[in-house]
């Protein structure tokens, strides 16, 4: 309709032009100029026409953008909310990814990083625990009982932050109660241990050199994740999202290796079973010696 509008106004201004022309070849007559004046005022109002219906047409166009924005935001959620879904099926990755709603990262900026070291002669817990919102963490077994950490603490105010290890995990508080966190740290403990559990996100984390025989999780949201000399009677989980998983020189029972973005590695190691997740990433384990291996990957 438009096109034929915009058409017919062309053409009614292509005759007006050629009587306009045929005027100075003769005179008009009162019966033509009036017939003109007319084809004029259509012409002018054929040319309002189309402004209006350009002005309509691009109202309704913004109005159908608002509300397909409006429906793509939830959309967006929805999908959101499927994602987060999904990442509840990944038997504990969503407790990181939802780790206080990841709220605790726009605190980072406000404060400045102080380090520590924390030793006891002795370790008194059979198991250890230690989560960071931001940092490296690197966990290595060591002979004897005590236990050491060199650890980076952000805090507001200087001093403000301490450390320590308590019922089994590597703590950090606040002497006036203001907000307090974990960067990066370095621990040292007893390589005999029941369990372990190693969670970080914004970080890479390392675990070397402990016996378990007990159930041992290794977490992680952007970061890597390696594992070596582990020997481990019972299960070993290690899942982390946009990073590397790699396993080397490891004796294990149960295994479950998966990550999301990322390659999973096994090298120079054994499992009774073993299973290998990858949603864009390789797998590779060659070299290793697994009785039941189960490999998925997507895009990989």
């Amino acid at each position: 309709m438009l096109k034929f509008l915009l058409k017919l106004s062309l053409l009614t201004a292509m005759v007006i032009g050629v009587i306009l022309l045929v005027q100075h070849v003769g005179p008009l007559g009162p019966d033509t100029k009036i017939m003109l004046k007319y084809i004029g005022l259509g012409a002018l109002a054929l040319a309002a026409l189309c402004v209006v219906s350009i002005t309509v047409i691009a109202l309704a166009g913004i109005a159908l953008a608002v509300f397909a924005i409006k429906r793509g935001a939830a959309s967006a959620e929805k999908m959101a909310g499927g994602i987060r879904g999904g990442l509840d099926g990944l038997k504990g990755l969503s407790g990181l990814a939802g780790l206080a709603g990841l709220q605790g990262l726009g605190d980072i900026g406000k404060m400045s990083g102080r380090t520590v070291e924390i030793s006891v002669p002795k370790y008194d817990a059979a198991s250890f625990k230690v989560k960071t919102m931001t940092g490296d963490l690197d966990v290595t077994g060591q002979d004897g009982e005590g236990a050491r950490a060199t650890v980076e603490l952000l805090e507001r105010s200087e001093g403000d932050a301490e450390a320590c290890f308590e019922n089994g995990e590597l703590k950090v508080k606040s002497r006036s109660g203001a907000k307090v966190m974990l960067g990066d740290a370095k621990v040292f403990l007893p390589a005999r241990l029941s369990s372990l559990s190693v969670e970080s996100v914004n970080g890479d984390i390392t675990v070397s050199g402990f016996q378990t025989d007990g159930p041992a999780f290794f977490k992680g949201v952007n970061g890597d994740i390696g594992v070596s000399g582990l020997k481990n009677t019972a299960e070993v989980a290690v899942k982390t999202i946009s990073g590397d998983v790699e396993i080397k020189d490891s004796q294990l029972a149960s295994l479950t290796a998966q990550t999301i973005s990322g390659d999973v590695e096994i090298k120079d190691s054994s499992a009774d079973r073993a299973v290998m997740k990858t949603v864009s990433g390789d797998i590779d384990y060659t070299g290793s010696a697994i009785k039941e291996p189960v490999v998925k990957t997507t895009s990989g």
